[in-house]
């Protein structure tokens, strides 16, 4: 192997280590966005089962 090819070598290498990094962030952003969607969803399913208790006192006197 001459001198050309390490420096290939080591930009080849530096390139493959950036594209996991972006996909390594890529991956996190999009397990965040899902756990704030999953939360709003069971939010929003704990609202839809009984939307109307809690909403109105009966008094009787």
């Amino acid at each position: 192997m001459d001198i050309q090819g390490v420096g290939l070598s080591a930009t080849v290498l530096s390139n493959a280590n950036t594209n996991s990094q972006i996909g390594m962030k890529l991956l996190d952003n999009a397990l965040d966005m899902d756990q704030a969607n999953g939360a709003a969803l069971t939010q929003m399913l704990e609202r839809s089962v009984n939307p109307l208790v809690g909403q109105n006192i009966d008094i009787r006197l």
